[in-house]
């Protein structure tokens, strides 16, 4: 039998998953966390582990992944949270490192990665009506919380270029896509971002979660039965649209049902939602909830681009040839949705 060299010259990797064990040594050494349990969330734009303290706490560790939207936007996401902490702001809490630092920065196979601690949100995803509803006002809660932070900048602002003109770039970069359908999503990209251009003036500014999709919130229940919620994952977040991060509820839903227009269940939800947003405080003007479809479609756009941008890691299967031919019709169709509730 050959041998095989333990380093292979002509190897070069895109993506590497660390063991638990490195990452609890890492959190021990890093964090001052002596950890006696980790396991593997998911590999997802990052990779995320579950940790559970020698006294029982718990926390999440996050090792961000190398994207081609630029470098980590995690000394923002840090300070933006820690900012809403000491502003009552139901949002995981971050844990910095022992001499300080937001973020420890590691050597990966494929490059420079940064590894973040934060508090474990316990409870689960919000799934009964007042549930979206406690949601939509603890957004609101996050919003007004927002509007005096003075820490790092973001790196990227949620307008326009960031939603919809780097999927154009992703899609010339995508093995066997035809001219044709790549002018058609010129076409659509250029479309968008004028229908942006024209109404942004009338619209809403927030500092933006980025991806309120439902899925990152918990919803917990104490002894007397009082519910509460907590925000996490702010790694999308950024200055942009109040319309946007409404959006991205109704967005979810429509996807993951492959909808082309809201069934009963989502207008519930989505009613509860914007009753809970309103009911926190949030102002959600005429032009904010016209503006709607075409944050859904921005959104939709951003979102495959995203998986387009990532095929080194997650291959074509992620963002399929065919599906791309089908989501031409999608955003045709969301461009009529109706969620004025």
């Amino acid at each position: 039998m050959t041998d095989i060299p333990k380093n292979d010259p002509d190897l070069v990797p895109t993506h590497t998953t660390a063991a638990t064990s490195s990452v609890a040594l890492w959190v021990a050494q890093h964090h001052g966390v002596p950890v006696q349990q980790c396991s593997l969330i998911r590999r997802g734009l990052n990779d995320n582990y579950a940790l559970r303290s020698v006294d029982g706490t718990r926390y999440v560790a996050r090792l961000y992944s190398i994207r081609p939207r630029g470098d980590f936007n995690v000394d923002f996401e840090i300070a933006l949270l820690a900012h809403l902490v000491s502003r009552g702001a139901s949002v995981a809490a971050p844990v910095l490192a022992v001499d300080g630092r937001t973020r420890v920065p590691l050597q990966f196979p494929e490059g420079p990665r940064a590894l973040a601690l934060f508090r474990h949100a316990e409870g689960v995803t919000p799934d009964a009506l007042d549930e979206f509803e406690l949601t939509g006002r603890t957004l609101a809660h996050i919003h007004e919380a927002a509007r005096d932070y003075a820490g790092p900048s973001s790196r990227y602002v949620l307008d326009g270029h960031h939603l919809a003109g780097k999927t154009l770039a992703y899609l010339k970069a995508y093995p066997e896509l035809g001219e044709e359908l790549l002018e058609t999503y010129s076409r659509l990209v250029q479309r968008l971002v004028e229908e942006l251009a024209a109404a942004e003036s009338g619209l809403t500014r927030v500092v933006c979660h980025g991806d309120t999709h439902g899925f990152n919130n918990h919803v917990s229940t104490d002894a007397a039965g009082t519910k509460k919620t907590v925000f996490f994952d702010f790694d999308d977040a950024g200055p942009g649209f109040l319309a946007y991060d409404l959006s991205v509820l109704p967005w979810s839903y429509l996807f993951r049902k492959s909808l082309k227009e809201p069934d009963d269940a989502l207008r519930e939800r989505w009613t509860h939602y914007l009753r809970g947003y309103r009911a926190g405080g949030g102002v959600v003007s005429e032009q904010d909830l016209a503006a709607l479809p075409l944050f859904v479609q921005l959104r939709h756009l951003w979102n495959l681009g995203e998986a387009a941008g990532r095929l080194h890691h997650w291959g074509t299967n992620s963002v399929p040839l065919d599906w791309l031919h089908k989501q031409v019709d999608v955003f045709e169709a969301w461009r009529g949705l109706e969620l004025r509730a």
